[in-house]
């Protein structure tokens, strides 16, 4: 999972000056216009037959805003209402809807259109345009098939559809993972290629986030409401699903990283916004942080909760996922949630016991399997980082989440607004909007051995929030002290050793084995005589693992196994291997 980090303005004129020349001259009105756009990490948002490169989350009525709404618009959550039958089609679920008063004849009525001149546009396509709007017809379909189709489910199925209908027949082609936008909204959305263009929900709200942070009040309410308007009954509340295949899961899934982040993005506006309705959004989205999977994320642990990042993956325990979700449910827990601050303390418990064993000594895990990329480790690090700040505040609110008794009177501490009274407060504002912790960054979404996307932009690290006492103390001090070790990890060059190389003889294999500390890109040479053979370039992870060699001759050899972490950090060991003659000869 990585995170989005608008790019500064100079880095954005860079790239829109090369971007603009070729969108100009390639993108067009006609169905099929060639051009193909190459990747970039600005969001390139359709409009007038070509494409113009924003930072996420800018592209609100073509501009951003600094200015606070005067009265934001309600957010309006779309009613749950039942599903529809299986077996039908897709426009047959919409009519079934309709015919049971679930949703209103207008909708029915524009929401057919919306198949039937999509089906039309395909009919017409060729090549990748073709087979990415048929995917989501197909994807629809399934869905539909599987009775799926719900009222508060439709809204977003049939702005993915009109979506990937007007790209396909009047945008570029694009690069796997690129992200893109339409005008008029801040939604982020992601190219998948066989799967056509989707809302990437974990950019989505690391781009309110990033708003947040740029005090661009305006465009973080309207990007929030629309995304509520787009929001799922599901769990017992709402969540924020994605509507395609991803790393064995069929859709409709939901993550934990993404809906910690809807929670924070909430959280933050109902402060900045000084509006307690998101506070309500956010405590709704509580619900699949409460029930099991596949519906949703939640899973019994030794000594708590574990939230999941894919809600199909019950056995898959993604760490950098699971602290994030911890970081959402802190704020909401800040403002007063009680439910809020029940779930964090299931997870705090558990992500407490569970993170050293994320920390090989030199390197993160990504999960119960494998080592962390260069980006998850440091997403990861970040996490941790604010994390660590949210639980080393002393502020009334922050003491009260962490199950922790308040100051006692005289004693000093951080500034802050009086925290929540007895059990603390309710969804709707509890003690009033006092300011969180801080945003852990706008956070993105990761590729298939992540969280919920590909890989994007890193994000922006946000707001810090008050604290208290300078130094790390308690249980919760694991996520400061696994903070600075990861971070010192990046600057730590692997450890590598040659294990005794024994009866090497000419002309026969013998293997070289080592042991390796971090997950790093390992290379073997071998000389003799002045002459130098690479044996070529690997990627290990930390643990033992041998290179097979057959030396040509016997003699004296020396032998060199380099390895470069995979934040640049080098590490060669040599030794001399005698290769005795071949046998018989």
């Amino acid at each position: 999972m990585e995170a989005v980090r608008p790019l500064s303005m100079a880095g954005c004129a860079v790239v829109l000056l090369g971007l603009c020349g070729v969108a100009g001259a390639s993108a067009t009105n006609r169905p099929n216009p060639p051009a193909q756009i190459p990747y970039t990490q600005l969001e390139l948002v359709l409009e007038h037959g070509g494409v113009r490169a924003v930072a996420p989350g800018a592209n609100i009525a073509g501009h951003s805003s600094t200015a606070a709404p005067a009265t934001p618009t309600a957010p309006v959550v779309p009613a749950p209402g039942a599903a529809a039958a299986r077996r039908l089609s897709f426009p047959a679920a919409i009519a079934q809807l309709a015919k049971r008063a679930e949703i209103s004849a207008a909708s029915a009525a524009a929401d057919t259109v919306a198949w039937t001149t999509a089906v039309k546009a395909d009919k017409h396509l060729y090549g990748t345009r073709k087979s990415q709007l048929g995917s989501v017809l197909g994807t629809l379909t399934a869905i539909a098939r599987s009775g799926g189709i719900s009222p508060s489910r439709l809204p977003g199925l049939v702005l993915t559809l009109q979506n990937n209908e007007q790209w396909w027949t009047t945008g570029p082609l694009l690069a796997s993972g690129q992200r893109v936008g339409f005008p008029g909204s801040s939604l982020v959305w992601e190219y998948y290629p066989g799967q056509g263009l989707q809302i990437q929900w974990l950019g989505t709200f690391g781009a309110a986030n990033g708003l947040y942070g740029t005090h661009q009040s305006a465009n973080l309410a309207a990007l929030l409401n629309q995304a509520l308007s787009l929001a799922v009954s599901r769990g017992g509340g709402i969540a924020w699903e994605y509507n395609f295949s991803f790393d064995g899961g069929s859709p409709p899934w939901v993550s934990a990283i993404t809906e910690g982040t809807a929670v924070e993005a909430l959280s933050n506006a109902a402060v900045r916004l000084h509006d307690s309705v998101y506070l309500t959004d956010a405590h709704n989205a509580l619900g699949i942080f409460q029930a099991a999977p596949p519906q949703g994320i939640a899973v019994p642990a030794r000594y708590g909760s574990w939230y999941l990042i894919y809600s199909f993956a019950p056995h898959d325990y993604v760490i950098n996922a699971f602290v994030q979700s911890l970081i959402g449910l802190f704020d909401l827990a800040y403002q007063g949630d009680p439910l809020a601050q029940q779930l964090f303390t299931a997870g705090n418990a558990e992500a407490r016991a569970a993170l050293p064993s994320y920390n090989t000594g030199y390197w993160s895990l990504y999960d119960q399997y494998g080592e962390s990329t260069l980006n998850y480790h440091e997403l990861l690090t970040g996490f941790l980082q604010t994390i660590c700040s949210q639980t080393r505040e002393t502020t009334t609110q922050a003491l009260w989440v962490l199950g922790e008794p308040p100051p006692s009177s005289g004693s000093s501490g951080s500034s802050g607004t009086t925290g929540p009274s007895g059990t603390g407060g309710t969804a709707a504002g509890g003690t009033g909007l006092s300011g969180t912790s801080g945003s852990s960054g706008a956070t993105s979404s990761t590729s298939s051995s992540g969280a919920s996307g590909t890989t994007g932009a890193s994000g922006t690290t946000g707001t810090s929030g008050p604290t208290g006492s300078t130094a790390p103390a308690g249980p919760n001090a694991v996520y400061c002290t696994t903070a600075s070790a990861f971070q010192a990890d990046l600057k730590q060059p692997p450890q590598l050793t040659i294990a005794p190389v024994k009866g090497a003889h000419a002309h026969r294999v013998s293997d070289i084995h080592f042991k390796l500390s971090k997950i790093s890109n390992v290379s073997m040479t071998a000389t003799y005589g002045g002459g130098t053979t690479s044996y070529g370039t690997l990627l290990e992870h930390h643990g033992a693992d041998y290179f097979t060699w057959r030396p040509g001759r016997a003699g004296a050899w020396l032998l060199t196994l380099t390895a470069v972490d995979l934040a640049g950090n080098r590490k060669s060991q040599t030794v001399t291997v005698t290769v005795a003659a071949a046998r018989g000869r």
